[in-house]
């Protein structure tokens, strides 16, 4: 079965848009900008339903359009494999800086006296002083 040119263009610009979405949100990962990050999920949900309703109607496309569903899909491929790299390197950055604020926030050994009123003597805190720089 041949799909209609008309057919094959949708289907191009589904996959064009899904992996342009990718790369976006890989630079975003990329540069820290988990804002920016989250911002894309809904455009990459977006995307994929774009591009699962289009592959239902394309099971054989025509021999002219090959090289470029072959340029395409490589192009995906390596977005997709990216994203999931970052995503993992996120979470993972995410969970160790919890770790980190969770350990800092416990009383230390020589922390067992009472805080003065709301903690404001620093000698007298439970916690240890926190100092903690975030690249946003």
């Amino acid at each position: 079965m041949t799909i209609s040119t008309p057919g094959v263009s949708a289907l191009i610009e589904a996959v064009t848009t899904l992996a342009s979405v990718l790369e976006k949100e890989n630079r975003a990962l990329i540069e820290s900008d988990f804002s920016m990050s989250g911002l894309l999920a809904n455009a990459k949900r977006d995307a994929v339903s774009g591009v699962e309703s289009m592959m239902s109607a394309a099971h054989d496309p025509a021999a002219r359009h090959r090289r470029t569903f072959t340029t395409l899909q490589r192009r995906l491929d390596a977005a997709i494999c990216q994203n999931r790299v970052l995503l993992q390197r996120s979470i993972d950055t995410q969970q160790r800086i919890i770790e980190m604020i969770v350990r800092t926030l416990e009383p230390g050994e020589d922390d067992h006296h009472y805080p003065a009123q709301y903690g404001v003597d620093a000698a007298h805190r439970m916690a240890s002083p926190v100092a903690l720089t975030i690249r946003a």
